[in-house]
């Protein structure tokens, strides 16, 4: 129930969409068991009997039959896409925004590669799952009760007979279903390792040739992808396994139904048309049984997917983005701060999987129009200061109270694929191209105006084409893009050289000589810049 419950909730929007479906599969399986009935009676009647004009009129509704059997089809293949698409999209639209409210730094950190493979082909399965398979189910039930009860009109013995070895299909269907559900987990498992260590190799690709690591990583990838061979074979072997004992059973019984047909048209018992319909309605009694326990792979290795998309919610639960941190004070306008634009009371801190504090009782308060430096060694609490400001953790003891308009600029190239101007939108969707310009300006990126483009230079993955030092202070005019008070700067002139540097700071500086700012740093000359200096 749990799975079906979470279909249902994941349906919405293209409920209407497979109700139709399921609708023009009906109509279409009534046409099948119509044809059925018309060659009955075309064999038995209108060829014996009618005019001229009767087999034509026949000829006519056979083809009427055939004609709109086809449109149905191709109608129901055409809103299975429509509606595949549309769920995929909204599905991996839900679980992607929620990536961005999920709690971080808890120790239940997946890995980017895994997420993606989860978004990709585990949202693809379970789309393919919810709009074809169900409505295929749906429909191969229909079929398999109207084909019965019209064989029940003509051989009633014959139609019980055909469906006497379904319960047991249904046991060894369950048995089936529990061994290749694990196998499907283990398939999935050696897809998102083998798409962690491709995703991170090409993110860390300069590094790893400096290192001479591209056999040895590459070796790794082979025995992945022979690890990944394997679990896709063994399932694939079961698989065929089961259809060959399945699909066996079936011919067994279809030979036995032409058999039995033959003996009864040889005593006169039937007519040819008769035997013609029934062992029509054999085929269509005995394929959506066979065509049902067929899709059991598929709706297995969709209930595998489903406990993988859940665990991506259940690994990180919901919470507001860039939250505050919870204030004694109510947030929101300096005003409420008495001047003071930030406060630390006694506030302490250790990460999930930290083996020791990282801050202990701090106590500071950051004024208003202030620049402080914050310095200190590795792993003293520089970065989680400025965690803690954002929200994105939440103090061990003590409090923090803070304004709303935060501005961070995090260390290190963080541009994305795109053009420049997408990445400055990325702060400010509706900046104007003046409102760009003059931030970068600020930020000494005033090489930008000498690219051929511009703003609309491309850029590849991680600012592919620019220095470090330009993708720094492109990132560096993204953060001034936001509307905040207060900015939070994580060691941006690291990349920078001297010269530069101190341009940058005192265009800074000049350009927000009321904006607050709080930066990371490890050079003594930008501490020399600041109001004061905090040495953790």
């Amino acid at each position: 129930m749990r799975y079906v419950r979470w279909l249902w909730q994941h349906t919405k929007g293209i409920r209407l969409n497979m109700a139709v479906r399921i609708v023009a599969g009906t109509v279409r399986v009534a046409l099948g068991l119509l044809m059925v009935w018309l060659c009955k009676r075309f064999i038995d009647v209108t060829i014996r009997q009618g005019t001229a004009d009767d087999i034509l009129w026949m000829i006519i509704a056979l083809l009427t039959v055939v004609a709109a059997q086809v449109a149905l089809r191709q109608t129901y293949y055409y809103l299975g896409q429509r509606g595949g698409a549309k769920q995929s999209t909204a599905i991996r639209l839900k679980l992607f925004s929620g990536l961005f409210r999920r709690q971080l730094y808890d120790g239940s950190r997946m890995h980017s590669g895994d997420i993606t493979s989860r978004l990709e082909k585990d949202i693809d399965v379970v789309s393919d799952a919810t709009t074809s398979l169900l409505p295929d189910l749906t429909v191969a039930a229909i079929q398999l009760a109207g084909a019965f009860l019209l064989m029940q009109t003509m051989d009633a013995r014959l139609a019980w007979a055909l469906l006497v070895f379904t319960p047991l299909f249904i046991v060894v269907g369950k048995l089936i279903a529990h061994r290749m559900r694990r196998m499907t987990l283990d398939v999935r498992e050696n897809e998102s390792q083998v798409q962690m260590l491709v995703q991170e190799t090409m993110e860390h690709q300069e590094m790893l040739r400096s290192l001479e690591s591209a056999d040895y990583v590459t070796g790794m990838l082979d025995t992945m992808h022979q690890s990944l061979r394997k679990s896709i074979h063994k399932r694939a072997q079961f698989t065929v396994v089961s259809r060959l004992l399945i699909a066996g059973s079936f011919s067994i019984g279809y030979i036995v139904a032409f058999i039995w047909g033959g003996l009864q048209l040889r005593s006169g018992a039937i007519t040819f048309g008769v035997m013609t319909s029934f062992l029509q309605l054999v085929s269509q009694i005995q394929q959506p049984i066979l065509q049902m326990l067929n899709m059991l792979p598929g709706i297995i290795h969709a209930t595998a997917s489903i406990d993988r998309l859940e665990e991506v919610d259940l690994k990180h639960p919901f919470r507001p983005p860039l939250a505050p941190p919870r204030s004694a004070l109510p947030l929101g306008s300096s005003k409420n701060l008495g001047g003071e634009a930030i406060r630390f009371v006694d506030v302490s801190f250790s990460y999930a999987n930290g083996d020791r504090a990282i801050l202990q009782h701090f106590t500071h308060t950051f004024k208003l129009g202030s620049k402080t430096a914050i310095m200190g060694e590795t792993g003293a609490g520089k970065t989680t200061i400025f965690r803690l400001i954002l929200g994105l953790i939440q103090p061990t003891e003590g409090r923090i109270e803070a304004g709303k308009a935060l501005c961070f600029v995090p260390q290190g190239n963080t541009l994305m694929s795109g053009t420049i101007r997408f990445n400055l939108q990325l702060a400010k969707p509706d900046a104007t191209a003046n409102q760009m310009w003059r931030v970068l300006e600020i930020a000494c990126a005033d090489f930008v105006k000498e690219l051929p483009d511009g703003l609309d230079t491309e850029l590849g993955e991680r600012g592919c084409g620019l220095s470090e030092g330009q993708a720094q202070r492109i990132a560096i005019a993204r953060g001034l893009l936001r509307p905040g008070k207060i900015l939070l700067l994580d060691e941006i002139s690291a990349a920078l050289d001297e010269e530069t540097e101190k341009e940058l700071f005192h265009r800074l500086f000049d350009a927000y000589p009321d904006k607050t700012m709080l930066l990371i740093t490890h050079r003594t000359a930008v501490g020399a810049l600041c109001d004061e200096i905090i040495r953790l």
